[in-house]
């Protein structure tokens, strides 16, 4: 893989997958449009909480810092755990999955794409991306069945 694409799918890829969401988003029915925006507005927040709260007790420096790997592009000196490109692209992904398999399954990819491509920049390690990956699953999982649960849910 070239570094520029390795660059490109690191930094930029996930706006695709952000445009691909939108775009779904855009053509799917009515009612399919307020039951993702209702569970948009819930799980995006809640995943970054989560992730938050999981970057507090995991502590993982990032490779430029603790295993000397010169990345391909300057990234603040952070905790890398978990990465939070694959969390929104895993996000994103899993409520478009809640709706529509073949989309939400692209989405997926994408994110797995970002994911590897900083982890071959450099900026983050494997374990970055495969929790953020988990958090962003199991938080929109269960946001979405909470949501269905409700009595003041239709649907």
């Amino acid at each position: 893989m070239s570094t520029a694409l390795i660059i490109f799918c690191a930094q930029y890829l996930i706006w695709v997958a952000v445009a691909v969401s939108l775009g779904y988003l855009f053509y799917a029915r009515k009612r399919t449009k307020r039951k993702m925006l209702l569970l948009s507005l819930i799980a995006l927040p809640a995943a970054y909480i989560v992730a938050k709260i999981a970057g507090i007790f995991y502590v993982n420096p990032r490779p430029f810092i603790a295993d000397g790997v010169v990345p391909l592009f300057t990234h603040v000196a952070s905790n890398g755990f978990p990465s939070s490109h694959m969390l929104f692209g895993a996000t994103l992904a899993t409520i478009v999955l809640m709706f529509n398999r073949p989309v939400g399954i692209l989405l997926f990819v994408m994110a797995v794409v970002v994911g590897v491509a900083r982890v071959l920049a450099g900026v983050h390690h494997y374990i970055d991306i495969i929790g953020a990956g988990v958090i962003a699953f199991f938080v929109v999982f269960i946001v979405y069945r909470s949501i269905r649960a409700a009595r003041w849910y239709r649907g």
